[in-house]
């Protein structure tokens, strides 16, 4: 392995962020082969990195990149001091971090990866990620409500904004996309605009969604899924690349790759084509024993641990789940 900066080092053994290991450097807690380093130091497996006296190890371990179906009750955190942490309920042999953020509340796709660099990019790119949720407020909304939120979440091209997609389900919720460069801050724009939102669930990234996903489960990402991650990660700000327009023409949000070929259509339903076999393969193994707080959509029964059955040995991409998901045969028709 090539020398890494020290903070690197750190953060890639799981123990803090790196800003957090350049704290930690500069107060002089941490040793590098019995001496305190400066902050520009590199270091290999072969080093001794202590923090108070801990040693520090890497391990070797091949890139990993999962997706998750989060429910609601489970922190999107990699630090071990939090319950019910998807890291530790995931369980998977890997140093995981999650990747860009989601409440402990909501609900939806949740990427996981031990590639340090990624994590880092994407979750400073988060905006330039497409993002299609499902949000219920908590009484019913007009249609200046729509109208409103569309503009607070709209983007600049050229000098002339581009309004998000709001699509209205029922009295309480709607379905909203966000492309690049939107604000994101949906919550706090339905606050603004005197809503609060009850439930909300990430029912897309990019191309990626909950198809054929229960709550709680996972799956490995694919490498089409992975390559295109990386480049929106090396992108420059605000030149993410381009993406399929969609019709938003009567409500179908239909999204075309081809003429001929639509990817998604109402409801966010991908059709059925079966993602590539993974560059990781899952386990099939439940995630841990925590069960989530009750929220909705996140009913308790055994239909979670059928589908881990179901995922066992020789499954490729369905990944595992955990006890609590839902009952079998649920749909994630109400889910973001």
């Amino acid at each position: 392995m090539e020398p890494k900066r020290l903070n690197k080092f750190i953060s890639d053994t799981g123990f803090c962020s790196r800003r957090e290991a350049d704290r930690l450097i500069e107060e002089g807690r941490v040793t590098v082969n019995g001496k305190e380093p400066d902050a520009g130091t590199r270091v290999t497996p072969k080093d001794k990195v202590r923090i108070d006296d801990q040693m520090l190890t890497v391990r070797e371990e091949a890139p990993v990149f999962l997706v998750l179906n989060k429910p609601s009750g489970m922190s999107a955190t990699a630090d071990m001091g939090v319950r019910d942490n998807v890291v530790r309920a995931i369980n998977y042999p890997a140093t995981l971090q999650p990747i860009g953020r989601l409440d402990r509340d909501d609900e939806g796709v949740l990427f996981l990866s031990n590639d340090s660099d990624l994590v880092r990019k994407l979750t400073k790119a988060d905006s330039q990620l497409e993002k299609e949720l499902v949000v219920t407020v908590n009484k019913p909304f007009t249609p200046e409500f729509i109208s409103k939120l569309s503009e607070a979440c709209a983007s600049f091209e050229d000098g002339h904004p581009k309004k998000a997609n709001v699509h209205k389900e029922s009295t309480t919720r709607f379905r909203i996309i966000l492309e690049p460069g939107m604000n994101h801050a949906v919550k706090k724009v339905c606050e603004s605009l005197g809503y609060t939102v009850t439930y909300l669930q990430r029912v897309r990234i990019q191309d990626v969604t909950l198809t054929k996903m229960q709550k709680g489960h996972w799956r490995a990402l694919t490498g089409g899924e992975v390559n295109a991650l990386k480049e929106t990660a090396n992108a420059k700000a605000g030149k993410a690349p381009v993406k399929p327009k969609y019709d938003g023409k009567d409500g179908s949000f239909k999204k075309t790759f081809s003429k001929d070929k639509p990817a998604f259509e109402k409801g966010g339903t991908r059709k059925s084509t079966r993602p590539a076999v993974a560059e990781q393969p899952g386990t099939g193994k439940r995630i841990g024993k925590s069960r989530p707080a009750p929220g909705p959509g996140a009913a308790a029964g055994k239909g979670a641990r059928g589908g881990a059955r179901g995922a066992g040995k020789g499954s490729s991409a369905r990944g595992g789940g955990f006890k609590g998901g839902p009952k079998k045969g649920s749909t994630s028709g109400r889910s973001r």
